[in-house]
């Protein structure tokens, strides 16, 4: 690995700050350039980061586009870079349907680029360390795990809360656990779900009143393809909860991690011959640095290695593949099998 790829921005907004911390630092990427629909704005952060071109995207020119755009442009912007012949890295979720997704993927396939996609905080130090307790037989046989965000909806801090209620708690927040939950326990293979809202107007933090589109509280019984049972709740509608968000259970004890959206947290550890729960050191990570931007520079070091990434492209349409049947099964009271990947 004897440089470093060249790494574009496209979007500026608020989680922007969070990848270019993480990435200016590496010696994976070097960020060269970045681009927003509002160009002052990318000139601003452009000099908060010390990236020395900005441009509308057309002009863009990169090893990799990490695209940052609000969610429903996700799709159509990495379907351009792809096109001009670039890898891409694509913040949660993938792209606005399961369809859309797959065709993305297709499209890189055949001009031979990689796609990456977020969450990558399954990277990250509490994952990697829960991995190996598994793996060792910390807590025996894996039998069932739940994830829960409980949240009273981002409109107490986020500016502009709408797009988020737009995608709902699922598609929102859910990669996030998902994701975490896969690299543990495996692939999902089906699912069932249940879902309501019960606030459908909601009130900026400027006081201005909207109204939510998407369900508000999901909650979804999974079943891994070796036969693990995950119950996962996502909910905007909760005031205050004392639940853990993540928890696994074996024959021999329980594993409890904390909010799978941060890439740092200890886990803890009970096994049924012990009276106190204790925290496992923590496993080293794989990358010099840690933060949001993780996944960037596993597809970089994957383009530069080549080796497959693990922050890629299928996982993150898998994930969305779970979403799109939780969504799905709610609607019919149906239980549904989780489409594989043909790869």
């Amino acid at each position: 690995m004897s440089r470093r790829l060249r790494c574009a921005i496209a979007g500026c907004g608020m989680v922007a700050d969070e990848y270019a911390s993480t990435l200016r630092p590496s010696t994976l990427v070097e960020l060269v350039a970045c681009t927003d629909i509002d160009l002052d704005r990318a000139r601003a952060f452009a000099d908060r980061h010390g990236i020395s071109y900005v441009a509308p995207f057309q002009q863009l020119d990169a090893d990799v586009i990490l695209v940052l755009t609000p969610p429903e442009h996700h799709a159509h912007v990495a379907s351009s870079a792809i096109s001009a012949g670039m890898s891409v890295y694509v913040e949660k979720p993938l792209a606005g349907s399961v369809a859309e997704a797959e065709s993305l993927l297709a499209m890189a396939e055949r001009s031979g680029v990689l796609v990456g996609a977020a969450p990558d905080t399954f990277l990250a130090p509490p994952t990697h360390t829960a991995a190996v307790a598994l793996t060792s037989g910390l807590i025996g046989e894996p039998i069932a795990g739940t994830g829960a965000l409980l949240s009273p909806g981002p409109e107490r801090w986020h500016p502009n809360p709408q797009p988020i209620y737009d995608l709902g708690p699922l598609l929102d927040m859910g990669p996030y656990y998902l994701s975490v939950l896969t690299a543990l326990l495996g692939p999902i293979g089906k699912v069932r779900g249940a879902t309501c809202r019960s606030r459908s107007c909601r009130t900026r933090p400027s006081g201005e009143v909207f109204t939510t589109a998407s369900p508000t509280h999901v909650e979804a019984l999974l079943e891994t393809t070796t036969g693990v049972s995950i119950t996962l709740t996502t909910s905007f509608d909760v005031q205050a909860t004392t639940r853990p968000h993540l928890e696994i259970y074996g024959t021999e004890g329980t594993l409890v991690l904390l909010d799978p959206n941060f890439h740092e947290g200890v886990v803890r550890v009970r096994r049924r011959d012990e009276t106190n729960w204790r925290v496992l050191p923590q496993e080293a990570a794989e990358f010099e640095v840690i933060g949001r931007g993780m996944g960037v520079l596993d597809l970089a070091d994957a383009m530069l290695s080549r080796r497959p990434s693990k922050a890629s492209g299928e996982s993150a349409l898998h994930v969305l593949r779970v979403t799109e049947a939780i969504r799905q099964a709610a609607e019919s009271n149906a239980a549904l099998t989780v489409p594989r990947s043909h790869k």
